[in-house]
């Protein structure tokens, strides 16, 4: 009678004598209509019934059965609601790491939630008993029975199922087909550590790059191009800080070690108003808190790379650390080879050297004040380091001159040349993050985060030639050292709530707010120059640097608005201050998912986005020469509104199925106007540029598939990327990574005893070039014709289509004394197709036509690893 008066919105009038206080034991009424319902309830149980509008009016049975349309009778008592309490606390694992995005459901009401980015949760229900269930993938659930008579804490523990790959949850709430926005997709640590990864070594972007409607840009690099945006477009945050060096190796790998990320929010469209400051996508990376109880960790040798990772509790049950190092060791291989090469060269050969390596360092501490109180400091190091020597030495032939007579006179000197030249690149990151959370009731959660961002590209070049005689007296130089660096310091805090009055209402709300410091280029140059003694040495330097505000306010709420029908719907709004002017922005967002079945759902969304940040760069691959720089009092921030729906369908456990579609448009887009080179000025950057529109749109279509072995997961995209800039070009053309198809396929199965084979298979359209379609004579204007190239529009031709094969096989063994070896061996581009890099196009006089060649050089590339965990 509670559940149909909750449900049905009913009222029952009775007797208090009426024996209603009896068990059920009847079928479920889930699924009935009230009539039915109504019917079951009552049978055999001596009581009568009669409907009048919501009262259902009760009478013992051997009383005559009033009139279905009679008034209702004066009753002696009623049924009231019964007063609800809220179930509330933390899901870990057994170590006490916290889950993320762990579902918790009510079996009694049909009700639940998922674990907040801290692992919290909070569920109110109606008083009386409740059978409770905790789920989360890779975990064997856990149920528990309780009586709600108040508010009650209750922490659990999940513990690890090894024994399938993967556990099937039915009924998680974090679903494509049951949460309420659209392009969303959370990703574990066992998503990244699939049993592929390049040169070995698992990679957060690279994971990414997998999914649709993103595209990787250039081939082997991290970059990231999600609903035709830019790569400077993500936000990337990493336990809240955001990031903006997210490469190492010019792109090759990313800055997230995977051994110690716990969790990936990933956002291409539908974000909720707690994200701001970029146009295409949200990146959240959680990492994870340590072992309270034991002491483990791995170490893992790679082709390029290995890492050390480590965890443990401080104080067993209240404090624990996590460490995590990762370190290329290309420098080492390097320096002896070129060692050899210079021993062994000519006596007039270049010495050449070249070192590269790149580290980044993870460390993160935890303290549980008590059940309600958790603060955290989490840091972060990365950094790369490039350095490049070209040696030269060269003696001329001893010194001769003629006397008056005609004789030659051999002077026995020589003259040398020696010739320096010497680059050095460093350039990354230092992130930290000290967290508070604390539960200020059990509905109502608040997280108070204070971050520091240092960001540096920093570089040195040195040329030096001179030439000096037999007794080293310098006859002529010419000496060039050129510097250069740029900075980010962030600074601000982020003061976040997460209310839940009911289970029907999830309310966010809070700030953000930074000081950033900018000096996006500071050059010195020195030049010296002289010639018998004579000289002139000139001295250059400039330096740039913006301050500017940033602050942001938004409150959200997720509304399940009855059986059928949810909704997300917020607002942020940013205010951002630079050069004595403040650009506010209100970026409404709202999010409904219609679900008239437990098989499909019907998902749409709108979202505006302003980014007031900008990376300056000429290249498609990350250079230490990059830049970032604020919008400033003379241009507008970028400004993006975003539509998308999308039909979800889970016909069984097996099989999940789902297609979105996205329009995108974009204005104030940013593009140099006609600087060449890789080091763009910063001084006075904003009147180098051209502002532009951009309209992106596109189907995405996803199939997972998944049994106890074997798991399948096939993507489809059609998009199209267009942009516009005036200035440049006075129609719409086509973006670089106009990748009109996108297909991805990828298999996963587990043979048994710890083996596992994966394999991918990867096709998009080429990317986009711009090549001439005519050569002209122009007009003689007095100084004679000339002849050139005439471009029709940019990137007016597409390369051959892209396509690649890449597969790797995991193999675990466990020792006697428990602990775990894992080989990996991967294979990119298995069966070895050159795909474009760029294209050679030359005209041919004798025809008149234009001939192309596509020229690939990245062949197959087999890798291996090896893990131990203790």
């Amino acid at each position: 009678m509670e559940w149909l008066h909750r449900t049905q919105k009913v009222n029952f009038t009775y007797d208090a004598t009426l024996p209603v206080g009896n068990t059920y034991r009847g079928p479920s009424l889930k699924g009935m209509t009230l009539a039915q319902a109504l019917s079951a309830l009552f049978k055999d149980s001596g009581i009568n019934y009669s409907v009048n509008g919501k009262y259902i009016i009760l009478k013992a049975a051997k009383q005559e059965k009033a009139a279905p349309h009679s008034q209702p009778q004066p009753h002696k008592a009623s049924l009231a609601p019964p007063r609800r309490h809220t179930l509330s606390g933390y899901v870990r694992d057994t170590s006490g790491e916290t889950l993320i995005n762990a579902t918790v459901w009510d079996e009694t009401t049909g009700t639940g939630t998922t674990t907040n980015a801290y692992g919290f949760y909070s569920l109110t229900l109606p008083g009386g008993e409740h059978h409770i269930k905790f789920s989360y993938l890779g975990f064997a659930d856990q149920k528990i029975s309780t009586k709600l008579e108040s508010n009650l804490r209750q922490d659990v523990a999940l513990k690890e199922d090894n024994r399938l790959p993967e556990v099937v949850v039915e009924g998680d709430l974090n679903s494509p087909l049951l949460n309420t926005q659209t392009g969303k997709r959370s990703i574990s640590q066992a998503d990244i550590k699939t049993g592929y990864a390049l040169l070995s070594s698992p990679d957060v972007v690279k994971t990414l790059q997998r999914t649709s409607g993103v595209a990787e840009g250039v081939e082997l690099v991290s970059g990231l191009y999600v609903h035709g945006g830019n790569n400077d477009e993500n936000l990337f945050l990493l336990d809240g800080t955001p990031l903006y060096q997210i490469n190492h190796t010019l792109g090759l790998f990313s800055s997230f070690n995977a051994d110690i990320v716990k969790n990936v929010d990933f956002y291409k469209s539908g974000f909720p108003a707690r994200y701001g400051g970029r146009l295409s996508s949200v990146i959240d990376v959680r990492t994870t808190d340590g072992d309270m109880q034991q002491y483990h960790g791995s170490v893992r040798l790679g082709l390029l790379d290995g890492g050390l990772q480590f965890e443990g509790p401080i104080q067993k049950g209240k404090t624990s650390f996590n460490i995590a190092l990762r370190r290329s060791w290309l420098d080492l291989i390097t320096r002896p080879v070129f060692s050899y090469i210079n021993h062994h060269a000519g006596e007039d050969d270049d010495k050449i050297n070249l070192e590269y390596f790149f580290h980044d360092f993870n460390a993160k501490v935890t303290h549980l004040f008590s059940d309600r109180s958790r603060l955290s400091l989490s840091t972060y190091w990365g950094q790369d380091r490039l350095s490049t020597r070209d040696e030269y030495d060269y003696s001329y032939g001893a010194m001769s001159y003629y006397t008056n007579d005609g004789r030659r006179v051999d002077t026995g000197n020589h003259d040398t040349e020696k010739d320096l030249t010497k680059n050095h690149f460093n350039w990354g990151n230092f992130n930290a993050a000290l967290d508070w959370t604390y539960i200020l009731s059990p509905k109502f959660f608040a997280n108070i985060t204070g971050v520091y961002t240092y960001s540096l590209s920093k570089l040195r070049s040195l040329e030096d030639d001179r030439v000096t005689d037999t007794n080293g007296n310098e006859s002529s130089r010419q000496f060039t050292e050129h510097g250069y660096h740029s900075t980010i310091n962030d600074v601000g805090y982020r003061m976040a709530f997460d209310y839940r009055p009911t289970p029907r209402h999830h309310i966010r709300f809070g700030h953000d707010f930074t000081l950033h410091h900018f000096r996006p280029q500071s050059n010195d140059q020195i030049n010296i120059f002289s010639n018998d003694g004579e000289g002139d040495t000139t001295k250059v330097s400039s330096k740039s640097h913006l301050a500017a505000t940033e602050l942001n306010v938004y409150a959200e709420d997720e509304m399940t608005l009855s059986n059928h029908w949810s909704l997300n719907a917020g607002m942020n709004m940013a205010l951002f201050h630079v050069q004595g002017k403040t650009f506010m922005n209100l970026d409404p967002r709202a999010a409904v998912k219609y679900q008239p079945n437990r098989y499909l759902s019907f998902k749409a969304s709108y979202t505006t986005m302003t980014q007031f940040v900008h990376k300056i760069s000429n290249a498609y691959i990350d250079l230490p020469s990059d830049y970032w720089v604020p919008t400033t009092a003379r241009l507008h921030p970028m400004h993006s509104h975003q539509w998308a729906a999308g039909v979800y369908l889970q016909p069984n456990h097996h099989w999940l199925l789902s297609m979105e579609g996205y329009y995108k448009w974009s204005s104030h887009l940013l593009q140099y106007t006609n600087w060449q080179g890789l080091e763009p000025p910063a001084n006075n950057w904003d009147t180098k540029v051209m502002e532009g529109h951009g309209r992106f749109y596109g189907l995405e279509f996803d199939a997972h598939y998944a049994t106890h072995r074997l798991q399948l997961d096939a993507s489809y995209t059609l998009s199209w990327n267009k942009r516009k800039f005036e200035e440049y070009f006075p129609d719409w053309y086509y973006d670089k990574f106009d990748n009109r198809h996108k297909i991805n396929a990828s298999v996963r199965y587990t043979f048994g005893k710890g083996t596992s084979l994966y394999a991918e298979w990867l096709y998009h359209s080429g990317n986009r070039l711009t090549v001439p379609t005519q050569y002209v004579n122009y007009p003689d204007l007095g100084d004679g014709g000339e002849e050139d190239f005439l471009f029709e529009r940019p990137n007016n031709v597409s390369a051959p289509a892209y396509h690649r094969l890449d597969i790797g096989v995991d193999i675990h063994h466990r020792t006697k004394h428990g602990h775990e070896r894992i080989w990996n061996w991967s294979i990119y581009n298995a069966y070895c197709h050159l795909n474009t890099m760029w294209v050679d196009v030359n005209y041919d006089n004798y025809s008149g036509t234009f001939k192309a060649k596509a020229k690939g050089y990245i062949p197959i590339i087999p890798s291996f690893s090896y893990t131990y965990k203790f």
